[in-house]
């Protein structure tokens, strides 16, 4: 059986060590990125079950990032988390190809949960 796995764009902070400190303990390898490229060719190349995008630093990136691995990958479950109250962001990330949308004022807190459910779908 293949070692679950999740690729991120562009997570730092709080929220970053939360994810490694999940995924150190239900032995999922987390491959962090912060280049488009890299989080592309990544996705392309291993077909993860999650990938996890933060929007904000560079909108039209993150934005193509999300229906480009939507049109590469379609079974791949992409969570965009959206830091700011914005829900026209938030629609334009479900319309590109977004499983599922994080933004205030849901706490950020449910990725974890988000993130079992995923994998425990996955897997079954």
């Amino acid at each position: 059986m293949q070692q679950a796995q999740i690729v991120t764009y562009g997570i730092d902070g709080v929220l970053a060590e939360r994810l490694r400190e999940f995924t150190q303990a239900r032995r999922i390898w987390l491959r962090e990125t912060s280049q488009h490229a890299a989080c592309r060719n990544l996705v392309n190349t291993t077909a993860p079950p999650i990938v996890i995008i933060v929007l904000g630093a560079d909108l039209e990136r993150e934005l193509t990032l999300i229906e480009r691995v939507h049109e590469s990958v379609p079974e791949t479950a992409i969570i965009a988390i959206v830091e700011t109250d914005n829900p026209t962001l938030a629609g334009l990330a479900w319309d590109l190809g977004a499983a599922f949308v994080l933004a205030p004022p849901m706490p950020i807190e449910r990725i974890i949960e988000l993130i079992e459910r995923i994998l425990d779908e996955a897997a079954s």
